[in-house]
């Protein structure tokens, strides 16, 4: 099987467990947190997946609404952007430290992985609130004016992936700087394997940050 097919398979994954816990109405937020965080952190991390990912999982929560009165439907969907918020909060703080990892061994990754993966914090936000604004235009009125309303709100007030990717940035921005002044050869970016990427290492960071909040969660049910 593809990496691609897999792709695919876990993001139809994620859609179906959304829609499917959308309709049950249980624990929304914290439900999709760890949908969200499951598929995020499976094979690698980066842009492109994380946008499919989010797209898939917004698309099953705005499929999961559309038997619910415009009520219940709106505070549903704000519950389910929370917990996609939060997730991809958690995978800019994975991918700090996969950034920071990778600094210490700039001769196996290469200045431009650090500097991509910079690059992808700064815009982490604005494709999450993207892909909400595309969710809606692709949806019934009650779905599109909900997800539409959300969006605004969250550019004005922002949001927690917003605030955990600035953090992220501001922490290593310094220590890329210097990095990127220093004399790297190109030949070791070219030379260097898929498997050794940042976007792998943080995958790994985020399934440990996820199996900890699992946890977590699993306490205070306990409890």
């Amino acid at each position: 099987m593809s990496d691609q097919t897999t792709q695919e398979n876990q993001n139809r994954k994620a859609e179906d467990e959304t829609r499917a816990a959308v309709e049950g109405g249980e624990n929304i937020h914290e439900t999709v947190r760890g949908i969200t965080l499951e598929a995020l952190s499976a094979g690698h991390l980066d842009m492109q997946k994380m946008q499919d990912v989010v797209h898939s999982v917004l698309r099953g929560a705005s499929l999961g609404v559309q038997e619910m009165d415009a009520s219940r439907a709106a505070q549903t969907l704000r519950e389910a952007m929370a917990g996609v918020d939060e997730a991809l909060a958690k995978s800019a703080e994975a991918s700090r430290l996969a950034i920071e990892e990778a600094a210490g061994h700039i001769k196996e990754f290469g200045s431009q992985d650090l500097k991509r993966g910079l690059d992808d914090l700064s815009v982490l936000e604005n494709m999450f609130l993207d892909t909400v604004r595309n969710i809606a235009r692709d949806s019934d009125d009650t779905v599109k004016d909900v997800l539409g309303d959300l969006a605004q709100h969250a550019c004005i007030t922002g949001t927690s992936v917003g605030a955990a990717a600035k953090a992220a940035a501001e922490t290593l921005i310094g220590r890329l700087g210097k990095i990127a002044r220093e004399d790297v050869s190109s030949g070791v970016d070219t030379a260097r394997q898929v498997g050794t990427t940042i976007s792998l290492v943080a995958a790994g960071f985020l399934d440990g940050i996820a199996e900890t909040l699992k946890k977590t969660g699993s306490n205070k049910k306990e409890q």
